[in-house]
């Protein structure tokens, strides 16, 4: 069974943010969210919604579908 969605995001998150070599504080001034906030998101307790995901998928340069490759629904 795959892992949660938010759970997934969050790795994806983590994963684009450290090939970067960004801290939370540098994604955070890049895409405009709160550094919590990229915690929570992060580590899967909160969920992602549009308008950040399309924050985050701006910070990283790339469209939605590739911030959200290999990410998984039910």
């Amino acid at each position: 069974m795959d892992p949660d969605v938010c759970i997934q995001v969050g790795d994806r998150i983590r994963q684009l943010r450290k090939k970067r070599s960004w801290r939370q504080i540098d994604l955070a001034e890049q895409s405009g969210i709160h550094e919590v906030h990229i915690s929570d998101l992060e580590r899967g307790a909160r969920e992602v919604g549009l308008r950040h995901l399309a924050a985050l998928a701006a910070a990283f340069e790339m469209s939605l579908s590739e911030f959200l490759r290999g990410v998984k629904g039910r």
